[in-house]
């Protein structure tokens, strides 16, 4: 079983001072949760040795130097960034993969066609992931864990996809049961999906690529050779991105 974890970068209805809005995550095989989160607790011991109780690592806090992190020095916390960056470049396929779609605002037409196209394409992405994956002699299937600020709404926009299939699926049959919502601080996986998101959205929206080319290997692809095809740029204006370029 994978278990894709997603979450969002970016808002729906904050096109005033933004481009993109990015829906990404990690899909984990169940055999490697366990590890992962314990190698997330790992980091935690580091930098709070003295804390007990989980918490959570979201990039704003880290890089705003919010709640837990008020303290630390700004190049104290991109050394934490880019540990926990480490810890997605270091798993190699398919143990963890990633998928991310950022839309642009050439595309938008309203705040729910955005978590609609978005969430629609990266289960398309997901699912034939999980194809590739039967094919070649690795029978397994998916579950969707989504961070559940938007609880009601994604759940609609699944059981639309489960009835009615999706734009270029009939059928999303690797996807299976309803998704499951949870805080990103009840999970550490959610909290590897914001660091895909937030990454894919601030190489989209101010060009950065530190973090960004550290995850990029880990994108879903048909051969280690071949360009990402777990990473999708919606737009309707001329793109030579890194997902649009071998499109075409």
């Amino acid at each position: 079983m994978y278990l894709l974890y997603l979450d969002e970068s970016g808002d729906p209805n904050g096109w005033q001072s933004q481009k993109h809005f990015v829906l990404g995550g990690v899909a984990v095989h169940e055999g490697q949760v366990y590890r992962l989160t314990n190698e997330l607790d790992g980091i935690q011991n580091r930098y709070f040795p003295g804390v007990s109780y989980r918490l959570a690592f979201h990039v704003t806090d880290i890089r705003r130097g919010k709640g837990h992190f008020q303290d630390f020095a700004p190049n104290y916390r991109e050394q934490i960034l880019s540990d926990l960056y480490d810890i997605i470049q270091n798993v190699r396929f398919p143990n963890l993969v990633a998928f991310a779609t950022a839309i642009h605002l050439s595309a938008v037409s309203s705040s729910q066609q955005v978590r609609h196209s978005t969430l629609e394409d990266v289960c398309q992405r997901f699912n034939t992931f999980l194809s590739r994956q039967y094919k070649t002699g690795y029978p397994t299937k998916g579950m969707l864990i989504i961070d559940r600020t938007r609880e009601e709404e994604y759940r609609t926009f699944i059981d639309e996809f489960q009835r009615t299939g999706t734009k270029d699926l009939r059928f999303l049959g690797n996807i299976i049961d309803i998704p499951y919502f949870a805080r990103c601080h009840e999970t550490r996986l959610l909290q590897l999906a914001d660091l895909i998101a937030h990454a894919v959205f601030r190489y989209y929206e101010r060009a950065e690529t530190k973090h960004f080319d550290t995850i990029l290997p880990r994108f879903d692809r048909r051969s280690p050779s071949h360009p990402p095809d777990g990473l999708k740029h919606i737009t309707r204006e001329p793109c030579s991105c890194c997902a649009c370029s071998w499109r075409g």
